[in-house]
């Protein structure tokens, strides 16, 4: 079969879980030996073709790039929006390549910067379009809905979603990787005609082998974060709620960058606590979950199904994350983790002094970790979306 996947970004481009999710699907799809076309973004249009596999950039035209968007001022990204939201480059542009390629489905994940009359033009193609959400950017310009601050903008949010409700229609089936998420969406009216379905994302498993254990009981107890640097990925939240800590048995890495660089480094200087290592290649992280002990997910904006969760989950390192959005669907407390109350630093801190305390906890919860995400196989994600073509 020809498949063609359509993702805002694609290698070497790569922001959050979308991209991971969509590389994945790639790569188990060309080992089932099916032929696969790629539509992205590009800092200028063009095609790569490497066996079965066809990538095509588009830059479609806008005041900027989508790749630069998180290097741009809230004021300028108001005017680029609608100009992305009605992008006819990006529509006319994935018509023309559809229209050649001819493949058998068109699964479409984050448009963002390619233009929300893609779907329009699957439909009018006449190719069968199925479409995976990731986050809330259909509903929300920003893609972010941060904890205490749930209702909408009066105005612009409102009629944001009213528009893309309107463009992305129904496509023949909708997959989830929350059942959270979905619920979001049927609840504020779109894809009411489409075959919903909720699909954890697909996980790769890499052997993680953990360091040699030092003689004698550990002195400190390795947390780690792994993500955005972003104040609504709670970072900051974070740093601030570890400097509170009464137990001294801790230290915590910081693996990733982000807007809030500077603002971290101001926490954290001078402190041997702290290890900032900035960002680190995707394929290389996995030698940061082999030295943890727990992996903290802090987030102060809904999540939907963090990547960061289920790679911890696969290195056997429990996680302690924000009890907000889809996170609840793969941490449980007491099994392969804990929750605590997002943005409620006190919550965060006791359940943090818990485990400090009680290092032998972290114990249990590693026997479970593996096994709460085992079946989450990128070979089971594929077999399972074949199954329903």
């Amino acid at each position: 079969m020809k498949f063609c996947l359509i993702n805002s970004l694609y290698a070497p481009y790569e922001r959050g879980g979308a991209e991971v999710v969509t590389e994945i699907i790639v790569k188990e799809l060309l080992r089932e030996n099916h032929q696969v076309a790629v539509i992205t973004l590009g800092r200028k249009s063009g095609v790569a073709r490497e066996g079965k596999l066809t990538i095509y950039r588009i830059n479609p035209l806008n005041i900027f790039s989508f790749l630069d968007i998180s290097k741009r001022p809230i004021w300028l990204r108001i005017f680029w929006h609608p100009l992305d939201v009605f992008n006819f480059f990006g529509y006319f542009s994935v018509k023309k390549i559809l229209s050649s390629e001819k493949p058998d489905l068109v699964m479409t994940h984050n448009l963002k910067g390619l233009g929300y009359l893609i779907p329009k033009a699957i439909k009018k193609c006449g190719w069968r379009h199925w479409h995976t959400i990731h986050d809330v950017q259909l509903s929300r310009p920003s893609g972010l809905i941060l904890f205490g601050a749930e209702k909408p903008f009066v105005v612009i949010d409102k009629v944001y979603e009213k528009i893309c409700r309107r463009l992305f229609g129904s496509p023949e089936r909708v997959i989830s990787p929350s059942q959270w998420l979905l619920d979001y969406y049927r609840q504020r009216g779109f894809f009411y005609e489409s075959k919903n379905l909720v699909l954890p994302n697909p996980v790769v498993f890499r052997k993680v082998e953990k360091l040699p254990e030092a003689e004698g009981p550990k002195e400190k107890i390795d947390l780690l974060y792994v993500g955005q640097l972003e104040k609504f990925k709670g970072i900051l939240f974070l740093i601030s709620a570890c400097k509170k800590l009464n137990s001294a048995n801790w230290r915590l890495k910081i693996v990733g960058s982000g807007s809030a660089l500077k603002d971290v480094e101001k926490m954290v200087e001078n402190d041997a606590r702290f290890e900032l290592v900035g960002r680190v290649d995707q394929f290389k992280v996995i030698d940061y979950y082999r030295q943890a002990d727990l992996v903290v997910v802090p987030s102060l904006c809904y999540e939907n199904s963090p990547t960061v969760i289920y790679e911890s989950l696969v290195a056997n390192v429990p996680v302690i994350a924000s009890d907000i959005g889809g996170i609840v669907e793969i941490v449980k407390d007491d099994y392969n983790g804990f929750t605590f109350a997002p943005g409620n630093e006190k919550n965060l801190i006791e359940v943090l002094e818990h485990f400090l305390r009680q290092p032998g906890e972290i114990e249990n919860l590693k026997k479970n970790c593996f096994i709460s995400v085992r079946n989450y196989s990128a070979a089971s994600y594929i077999k399972k979306l074949l199954s329903l073509v």
